[in-house]
């Protein structure tokens, strides 16, 4: 945890970083809060000067940034591309779909877990099956796949061959989980991103550009969600 400092009412998170030779704003998509990475023996008024001068884009960007969402009773969703609605129930059941409805049991204060429990469930079930039919296609092993509640990532791949995925793409279309899926599985293959890499993911069937601009325009939207 870095110190704070505020400028114009806003408070800024500042994290020094070794190595680092620039200065970078952005909006933590986790916490919602500005973050003010900077190198480490930058001084404050420096940093300063560098928030006033992008005090507009600052503060247009808090205004886009929507609360803190939980799943609640009534709400609508998409759950692996399919539009449900959020329904709690009386009756003991385990969570499930039907007809449109994402049917909740329990106690109101535990549908919110319940819900991302599900999300998540589906989530790995679909990625596990998508993952290693496209990697078997790819002539490549996976040695494990872990769902995670990440920020700065959607899918990382490992030297050791594990992938791991936020389990907010479980609220995406499935085409945007797909290229996820097919981006993490083609550095089986090639672990940066050069041009043999792009070709790859286009061959494994990727909708490269399609799914970028999804994931640019819906991004604090899924991130939104606790």
């Amino acid at each position: 945890m870095g110190r704070f400092i505020n400028i114009d009412g806003i408070d800024i998170e500042i994290i020094r970083k070794k190595g680092k030779r620039t200065l970078s704003l952005k909006i933590d998509t986790k916490s919602g809060l500005p973050q003010l990475s900077i190198p480490f023996l930058c001084p404050l008024f420096m940093a300063k000067s560098f928030v006033q001068s992008h005090l507009v884009w600052l503060k247009k960007s808090i205004e886009m940034t929507p609360a803190k969402q939980y799943f609640q009773d009534g709400m609508h969703i998409s759950v692996l591309g399919e539009n449900v609605v959020i329904t709690s129930t009386k009756e003991r059941c385990p969570t499930h779909i039907s007809d449109g409805k994402l049917i909740v049991s329990g106690v109101p204060e535990h549908l919110h877990r319940r819900v991302k429990d599900f999300i998540k469930k589906q989530t790995y079930d679909y990625i596990c099956s998508k993952a290693n039919e496209v990697a078997k296609d790819a002539g490549k092993d996976i040695h494990k796949i872990t769902i995670r509640d990440t920020s700065s990532r959607w899918g990382s791949c490992s030297s050791s061959h594990g992938l791991s995925f936020c389990w907010r793409l479980g609220l995406a279309p499935t085409f945007v989980l797909d290229y996820v899926i097919i981006h993490e599985v083609a550095h089986l293959s090639y672990m940066d991103h050069s041009a043999l890499f792009w070709g790859h993911v286009k061959n494994l069937g990727g909708q490269t550009q399609k799914a970028k601009k999804w994931l640019s325009e819906n991004a604090r939207y899924l991130h939104s969600f606790v």
